[in-house]
Parts: C-alpha cells; sequence; structure tokens
C-alpha cells in the first residue's frame, strides 16, 4: 500500500488513489488550492477528565439485517 506524498510535513500518512495523493489531496490538486495546507484527520477527539485530547467516543453500531431477508422466496 502505497501512501500519499503530500502535506506539510511531506507525508499524509493516506492512501493513495490517484497521482501519488490521497483523495484530498487530488481534490485540492484540480481546484488548484495549495498541497502543503493541513487536512483534518480520520480521528475526532473530545475533551478528557483533566482537560486534555481523547477520541471521542463513537455510536454503537445498529444490527444489519440480510439484505431481503424479509422478502424470501419459499
Amino acid at each position: 500500500m502505497a501512501l500519499c506524498k503530500y502535506g506539510p510535513d511531506g507525508d499524509c500518512s493516506r492512501k493513495t488513489v490517484v497521482r501519488d495523493m490521497c483523495m484530498t489531496h487530488y481534490r485540492r490538486w484540480r481546484a488548484w488550492k495549495p498541497l502543503d495546507s493541513p487536512i483534518r484527520g480520520y480521528t475526532r477527539y473530545a475533551e478528557g477528565p483533566d482537560g486534555g485530547c481523547i477520541p471521542a467516543p463513537t455510536r454503537p453500531q445498529a444490527a444489519r439485517r440480510a439484505a431481503f431477508a424479509e422478502h424470501s422466496r419459499p
């Protein structure tokens, strides 16, 4: 897996999609925007009990049903 070569430090650490760029940097390149500005990370953070940053809790995922389970033929 190749990683994106762009970003403020020269290493975005996201998976490449096209032209050695991640999708975010590719969209910026197509819009003539600078590629070295920082982009938002994947993890959202919340404030912890001591005032520091901790990863935000996620919602519990709903149980998935099989596709067309109630519409099966006899």
